[in-house]
């Protein structure tokens, strides 16, 4: 499916997540601290989470923070984690099928999804 273009984010994107930015490692800080910062955890969500031998499995999940590693030049990662475990597992966000949260939450992932030319949720 094509990518609508969505002339209001994109401009919201430029001059409050990525302004100044002028490389890669720069544009994901701003990714960084726009997530880390604005973000109010926890957040209900299902899953496609990653299996070994390379399946996924959708799983209702509890969005807990964001990874600090993403800070350090990695791609945004979000904790997440099942039930009643207290064991967090760092996803991309776009392995998320459904998120149960306020508008807010809603539209700062879906800028990170549109930018990453990801479907929204």
């Amino acid at each position: 499916m094509a990518k609508i273009h969505d002339e209001v984010r994109e401009q919201h994107i430029i001059y409050d997540v990525i302004v100044d930015c002028y490389d890669e490692d720069e544009e994901l800080m701003g990714w960084y601290y726009y997530v880390a910062e604005n973000l109010n955890f926890p957040i209900k969500a299902v899953a496609n989470l990653p299996l070994r031998g390379g399946k996924t499995e959708q799983k209702k999940v509890k969005i807990v923070s964001v990874d600090p590693k993403s800070e350090e030049g990695n791609a945004i990662r979000l904790g997440v984690i099942e039930g009643d475990s207290e064991r967090v597992q760092y996803v991309s966000p776009n392995v998320f099928v459904s998120i149960q949260t306020n508008e807010e939450n809603l539209e700062i992932i879906n800028d990170w999804l549109y930018w990453h030319d990801f479907d929204l949720l």
